[in-house]
């Protein structure tokens, strides 16, 4: 394979990855802009979505329809619980965000060993089996039906969320949250349980990017923290609720840290990562498609 090609299909490899950036990253970035919450523990969720889904495939013999149901309502479970029980004790206490974003880190740590002590430290693998077959046969760039799936999947996730905010009642309810906290309560929206609605889209959407992963390189228990990191990068790069953001920052880091690889040892990867944001932190720190407050 000649240097160019090699080039090519690592950036196709990269808009795979930086859509699974993106998946992870929308819902990071939902219970930041609706409830101010720095999510930490969407990690935790990812987790629990994924290896439940492993768990009802693989020890359940589920079909993959009621395993994918299984997987949504672990990481839905778990979304919702620490919303109720951690994130709104705290903040009716009037915890500062600093002690928010330290309570989240924690529970990501407790359920990462928690799962670790169930699955084992090497995580869970799946075998893509036939969707690693070419969409064309004989080219010497790779594109498989499973790279095919997790654009599709992409695409369809943020068109049904763009739907949800725009075009729902809830939606608009947490759009008037997101921009005046103070009015929405004031015009009886029931903020408390808008934003468990939130913490719950927001752990749905952790199940397509922990499929997948599940699917590719495998969910590692221990890798969890890093994942939300980048998500958290990618939603700052984006701009805070900005879905188109979200999209596009995730595509970019996704290819540049494919692309790294080519001239570059994988471990910097994510050298190319944050200095991309520290670099969009000094020209644009509202993020690419956030405005200015």
């Amino acid at each position: 394979m000649t240097s160019s090609m090699l080039l090519l299909n690592l950036i196709v490899d990269g808009v795979t990855l930086g859509c699974i950036y993106s998946l992870i990253a929308i819902g990071f970035s939902l219970l930041w802009w609706i409830a101010g919450i720095v999510h930490i523990a969407h990690g935790a969720t990812m987790l629990a979505g994924g290896f439940a889904l492993f768990a009802a495939l693989e020890m359940g013999g589920a079909g993959l329809s009621v395993a994918l149901l299984a997987g949504l309502l672990g990481a839905v479970a778990l979304g919702v619980i620490v919303e109720i029980f951690m994130y709104r004790p705290l903040l009716n206490r009037g915890t500062d965000e600093m002690g928010i974003l330290t309570a989240s880190l924690g529970a990501l740590i407790f359920f990462e060993y928690a799962i670790t002590i169930a699955f084992g430290p090497e995580g869970a693998t799946l075998d893509a089996g036939g969707l690693r077959t070419p969409v064309i046969q004989g080219l010497p760039l790779v594109f498989d039906r499973f790279s095919a799936l997790i654009v599709c999947v992409t695409l369809l996730t943020f068109l049904a969320l763009w739907f949800l905010l725009a075009k729902t009642q809830i939606g608009r309810e947490m759009r008037a949250i997101a921009s005046n906290l103070d009015l929405a309560e004031v015009l009886g929206i029931n903020i408390r349980l808008v934003q468990v609605y939130a913490a719950a889209i927001a752990a749905a959407l952790c199940l397509p990017p922990a499929a997948f992963l599940l699917f590719n390189t495998g969910l590692v228990p221990s890798e969890a923290l890093h994942v939300v990191l980048v998500a958290s990068v990618v939603a700052i790069l984006g701009g805070r609720g900005s879905l188109l953001g979200a999209l596009v920052a995730g595509l970019l880091i996704g290819v540049a840290e494919s692309a790294m690889t080519w001239r570059f040892a994988a471990g910097w990867r994510q050298l190319i990562t944050f200095s991309l944001l520290y670099v969009l932190l000094l020209v644009r720190p509202q993020g690419l498609f956030g405005e200015r407050v």
